[in-house]
């Protein structure tokens, strides 16, 4: 099979790197999963939760299991034929990731700075906002191109690599405000973080595909 077929819904990605779908989950859904996140953040034995030091990042794995009759809004089965027809790879499995990222002093973002999800391989990241996003509240922000043009950037991010701590803001980042409710796709083999919080808070659903 195919490493990279570049082909189905997704493949505007190969050149635009993402796609960007507005009022795509109800407003009463995104709604309906702040408050369940809320309510599962607070119980101590719940056994897939992660926080950064700072307790600005935490994340909720296998949050389908919290929302099971809100899961057909979110067309799961659509989203995975549409990631293997573009990867050109079968996902094995999936489980959706809630995240809250709180303005903190000293917060590196979603993601903790500038990475790349897969230096090798091209993966789908699914993000859906589910509260109002903007360029103070942690927006996403990529480098365009990057999953495609490894070359030219080369010196800035080395082949191979995950993590640029050294980087800050390099010439050409893009950055994504959106409405609750906007799913947001990229190749997450371009460079890309959640850019660091001056204020509020930012509530996102990941859909996480292994292949």
């Amino acid at each position: 099979m195919s490493l990279f077929a570049s082909k189905g819904e997704l493949k505007s990605l190969h050149h635009d790197t993402v796609k960007i779908l507005g009022n795509y989950l109800p407003l009463s859904v995104c709604d309906e999963i702040i408050k369940r996140f809320e309510l599962i953040e607070k119980n101590a034995n719940y056994s897939y939760r992660w926080s950064d030091a700072l307790e600005s990042n935490t994340r909720l794995w296998c949050f389908e299991k919290e929302i099971k009759e809100l899961l057909p809004h979110f067309e799961v089965d659509r989203w995975i034929r549409a990631s293997d027809a573009y990867t050109g790879r079968d996902t094995q499995s999936w489980c959706l990731m809630a995240n809250r990222i709180i303005s903190k002093e000293n917060n590196l973002g979603s993601g903790g700075g500038l990475h790349r999800d897969s230096p090798f391989s091209h993966q789908i990241k699914f993000i859906w906002y589910l509260n109002d996003v903007n360029g103070f509240n942690g927006a996403f922000q990529y480098l365009p191109g990057t999953h495609t043009d490894i070359w030219w950037s080369r010196k800035l991010f080395p082949l191979g690599e995950h993590r640029f701590p050294n980087v800050e803001t390099p010439n050409g980042m893009k950055e994504v405000h959106a409405k609750a409710g906007t799913l947001l796709i990229c190749d997450k083999k371009c460079i890309h973080r959640g850019k660091p919080l001056q204020n509020g808070i930012r509530y996102i659903l990941f859909m996480i595909a292994k292949v």
